[in-house]
């Protein structure tokens, strides 16, 4: 299988993405994991979301022997998200449990005394749980959205009455930890987080007003790649004083299309005279 080609959004264009694109996957499931480790503390300016994102890949498939990185989705600190592996191909996510769902996993160590999740990462995880609903037809609860905490190493889900009372305990890891919204048993998610998602449904998506900077290329050949990182396939070159239109800033990066993933450094622009 090729290697998957990430790529990071804001939540706003995810939600844009996920209504613009087909899938051929029937999607029953949506898993909720969190990393643990790395958290929120191994995000650097020399070490940022793109870096763990391949870093995360090459445990997966090292140390996993997996073909490629096993989630679909990662959500970051920020409330960017980032799609992995493609959602058509089944996840590793929870072993034994896979088929029909998509895998988010949530970058941070959510168990109690982790990382305190802010406010941008808090948002999208209820949003992106709340656009893989609306768009899979899902409506929140206990068999649409799960915990990896709540099925054992076969991915046999334990009893409802075992998981709400702390009875799983190290039968499995406790992802997507035991502080993710008040909790991480069944119960919690039905309290907490299950009635957060449905809010969000029922609110309705305004596509963003989009303004553009006009800019001018100032070297003799510029790289237009696939994502704001200097490993991302090249798209195509453009020429010296040739005019483009920055919709988006990144890390250094410009975005030049409202349509399509084609991005510059933004140090080989300049304003036009």
């Amino acid at each position: 299988m090729p290697l998957a080609q990430f790529r990071i959004f804001t939540a706003d264009d995810f939600e844009s993405y996920l209504q613009t694109t087909h899938f051929s996957r029937v999607i029953k499931v949506i898993q909720n994991h969190h990393t643990w480790k790395p958290g929120y503390t191994h995000l650097t300016t020399q070490r940022g979301e793109m870096y763990w994102l391949e870093s995360m890949r090459q445990v997966h498939i090292n140390d996993r022997k997996w073909s490629d990185i096993g989630q679909h989705i990662t959500t970051f600190p920020s409330g960017n998200i980032a799609l992995c592996r493609p959602i058509d191909l089944v996840p590793a996510g929870i072993r034994g449990a896979n088929a029909g769902g998509i895998c988010i996993e949530h970058f941070g160590n959510f168990d109690i005394g982790g990382d305190e999740m802010t406010m941008a990462h808090r948002e999208t995880i209820i949003r992106l749980n709340a656009m893989m609903c609306k768009r899979f037809q899902l409506q929140p609860n206990k068999k649409t959205i799960v915990y990896h905490h709540w099925y054992d190493q076969k991915g046999v889900r334990f009893s409802d009455e075992k998981i709400n009372n702390h009875q799983v305990q190290n039968e499995q890891k406790s992802c997507p930890g035991t502080a993710f919204f008040g909790g991480n048993t069944i119960r919690s998610a039905e309290e907490n987080f299950f009635p957060l998602i449905q809010s969000e449904m029922e609110q309705p998506f305004i596509e963003p007003v989009v303004t553009a900077t006009k800019k001018i290329v100032n070297v003799s050949a510029l790289n237009v790649r696939s994502g704001p990182d200097k490993n991302e396939n090249i798209h195509r070159v453009i020429k010296r004083g040739t005019e483009v239109l920055v919709y988006q800033e990144r890390n250094g990066w410009s975005k030049i299309s409202n349509s399509a993933e084609e991005w510059v450094y933004s140090s080989l622009l300049s304003d036009p005279q």
